[in-house]
């Protein structure tokens, strides 16, 4: 019992290390200012130049979802890039060698790079909502911050699955170039999906994002959380993680198989 219980703090602190490195990383990536600071901004410049015409429901559910997408847009970049990064940089093979795991190592990389990415969006939207005379509604400072975890969370799952998936595969970059834009129109984040055609609505219910969009909505207006948004993010986080494992374990798989510790 005691020594499970070492390893496990051993596996948490690995995890928090590995999260605070990945945050002062990302401050260093310039692909990083672009999706979380300068396409944030750009698009509620876009927004609010109809802001007057589109009331305060639709004004606060269109700013928390420019949010919501650079929030995917850095996890899809800075996530989704990790271990081809440590690959190229020669860095992979260290990783695997120390005593804790590689997936505590990388499940503390994809947090750093969601919670860096969804700092400095809020950052800049708090910044830029003012200034552009955009007039959203607020949610109380409690549900504020569980919706924060709930995405860093969230996304951070998401990009343990992204990370493995574009390293397993020769078209890796181009799997993140194609699910950039089709998540922005068809993953109900920014565009409701009622506004588009039924047969085009079914994505956005597989986008965790999407639903702590709808979190927030109603918590900014006061009303309990609805059920199908609290049991999407609950359920889509959950497999989003277990297939980020299994996609972890092939890339060992693969690694050992090859007889490289750098899993080239």
């Amino acid at each position: 019992m005691g020594e499970a219980l070492c390893v496990a703090k051993a596996e948490v602190w690995a995890m928090w290390r590995s999260a605070v490195l990945q945050v002062r990383e990302t401050t260093r990536v310039r692909t990083a200012t672009v999706v979380s600071v300068i396409q944030p901004v750009v698009l509620l410049a876009v927004v609010s130049r109809g802001g007057a015409h589109l009331g305060s429901e639709r004004t606060t559910e269109i700013v928390f979802g420019v949010v919501m997408i650079a929030l995917w847009s850095s996890t899809l970049w800075g996530a989704g890039t990790l271990l081809r990064r440590e690959a190229s940089q020669g860095t992979l093979a260290s990783l695997l060698v120390r005593p804790v795991s590689l997936l505590s190592v990388l499940l503390g990389k994809t947090l750093g790079v969601a919670a860096a990415g969804l700092v400095r969006t809020l950052a800049a939207t708090v910044v830029a909502v003012p200034v552009l005379g955009l007039h959203p509604q607020l949610p109380r400072l409690s549900a504020a911050a569980l919706v924060i975890v709930a995405s860093v969370v969230s996304a951070a799952a998401m990009g343990l699955v992204l990370s493995c998936v574009v390293f397993l595969s020769r078209a890796g970059l181009r799997i993140i170039e194609a699910l950039g834009y089709p998540v922005f129109v068809l993953g109900g984040i920014v565009i409701p999906p009622d506004m588009l055609a039924p047969v085009l609505r079914w994505p956005a219910q597989a986008v965790s994002l999407h639903h702590v969009a709808g979190l927030v909505h109603d918590a900014s207006h006061g009303r309990a959380p609805a059920f199908a948004h609290l049991a999407g993010v609950l359920l889509l986080t959950a497999l989003y993680l277990a297939g980020g494992v299994w996609a972890f374990n092939a890339v060992l798989r693969r690694g050992r198989a090859r007889g490289t510790l750098e899993l080239a």
